[in-house]
C-alpha cells in the first residue's frame, strides 16, 4: 500500500462487497479495483474504480459511504489512484456523493474531476463523441478535432470519402492517406507522417481480390496526398510530437488497440495537449465489454513513454501521425 494510505483502508475483495457493485475483471481489459475503510469483513464506506490500461486517470463506478467516513475513504482513494500513476480522477453525474467526497468538478462534458496535480488544459473544444461503428474511428477522431458537434452524419459522411479497407465480414476503416485528404478538405493545413512504403492494413482483408482492391484504393490517395500535402516518409519522434501539439496543432494517430484491450487492431485516436510529459488524448472507442462510456475516452490523460509504445502498427511495424493545424 502507499505510505499514506489511511490505517484503516485496505482493498477489497469481490466476495466482500454487495452484489454486482463490482465488475467482473476481465484479462487485459479495464483495472477493477475498489477500496474500503473500516473492518474488511464489513466495511463502513468504499469505492470502486476502473482504469484503462494506458491512461493516467481513474473512474469512480461505485460509492457507498456514510458522510462522517467520507474524508478517510476520500484520501485513500486519492492515495490509491496516485500509486497507480494517475493524475485525474474522474466520475459521473450520479454519482453524488463521491462528486462530492472527493471535490469533483463539473466540466459540463457529462462528467465531473479533479486533477491530482497542475491541470491539463487544451486549446481546443474538441468533440465528445464514440464511433458507432467498429470501423469509423479516423473519421470520428477527425470530426472531433473539428467541431464539438460531432454527429453520425458526420462520422459517416467522412468514412464513405476516406474509407480504404475491406474488413474480414463487412466494410473497413481509413488509411492516413485517405483520411488526410479528408482533413484537408474539411479546412486544416495537413502535414502526414507516414514511414511505410507498401500498402498498409492488408491483414486485416481475407481474400486476394480484397486485398488487391485495397492497394489500389491506397495509390489512388497516395499519389493524390503526394500531390497535395505535405507527406513526409519517416516516423514522427516523441520529441515531435509535444513540439507540435505545443505549437497549437491537433495529431491524429495511428495505434495499436492491443495496449488499451484484448486484441491487436488499428486504431485511430486524437492528441490535442500535453503537459508536463502527459497528453490529453479523445478516445472514439469505449468498451462496452468494461462498462466504459464517452466518460472513459473523453480528453483522457496518457503519459507521453505509454503513448509513443501504443503508436505502432503491423508486422514489421510502421508508424502514423496526421497533423492538423488551422488555417
Amino acid at each position: 500500500m502507499p505510505e499514506d494510505f489511511p490505517r484503516s483502508a485496505f482493498e477489497i475483495s469481490p466476495e466482500a462487497l454487495p452484489a454486482g457493485a463490482f465488475p467482473a475483471p476481465r484479462p487485459d481489459a479495464a483495472h477493477i479495483f475498489a477500496v474500503g475503510i473500516g473492518d474488511p469483513a464489513s466495511p463502513r464506506g468504499y469505492a470502486v474504480m476502473r482504469q484503462r490500461r494506458t491512461a493516467a486517470m481513474v473512474m469512480i463506478i461505485g460509492w457507498e459511504c456514510d458522510p462522517a467516513d467520507t474524508e478517510e475513504l476520500e484520501q485513500a482513494v486519492e492515495s490509491l489512484a496516485k500509486n497507480r500513476g494517475a493524475v485525474l480522477i474522474r466520475a459521473t453525474p450520479e454519482l453524488t456523493g463521491a462528486i462530492e467526497a472527493l471535490a469533483l468538478t463539473d466540466t459540463g462534458r457529462g462528467y465531473a474531476q479533479r486533477w491530482l496535480g497542475a491541470a491539463i488544459e487544451s486549446a481546443h473544444d474538441t468533440g465528445r463523441f464514440t464511433q458507432t461503428t467498429g470501423f469509423t474511428c479516423g473519421p470520428v477522431s477527425l470530426a472531433m478535432a473539428m467541431t464539438p458537434d460531432v454527429n453520425r452524419s458526420l462520422e459517416v459522411e467522412i468514412w464513405r470519402e476516406a474509407t480504404t479497407m475491406i474488413g474480414l465480414t463487412g466494410p473497413g476503416g481509413c488509411d492516413p492517406y485517405g483520411l488526410a485528404l479528408a482533413a484537408a478538405r474539411r479546412g486544416f493545413d495537413v502535414a502526414l507522417w507516414f514511414d511505410a512504403s507498401e500498402a498498409v492494413l492488408l491483414d486485416r482483408a481475407n481474400t486476394d481480390e480484397k486485398k488487391e482492391l485495397m492497394r489500389f484504393v491506397q495509390a489512388e490517395f497516395r499519389e493524390k496526398a503526394q500531390e497535395t500535402l505535405l507527406v513526409l516518409d519517416t516516423a514522427m519522434t516523441e520529441q515531435t510530437l509535444s513540439e507540435v501539439v505545443g505549437k497549437g496543432a491537433q495529431v491524429l494517430l495511428l495505434i495499436d488497440q492491443c495496449h488499451t484491450h484484448d486484441h491487436h487492431a488499428p486504431h485511430w485516436i486524437l492528441v490535442h495537449a500535453e503537459q508536463d510529459g502527459i497528453f490529453l488524448v479523445n478516445d472514439p472507442w469505449a468498451e462496452p465489454d468494461d462498462g466504459e462510456t464517452v466518460a472513459d475516452v473523453d480528453a483522457i490523460p496518457i503519459a507521453r513513454g505509454t503513448l509513443m509504445q501504443m503508436a505502432a502498427y503491423g508486422d514489421p511495424a510502421y508508424h502514423a501521425a496526421i497533423v492538423l493545424e488551422k488555417h
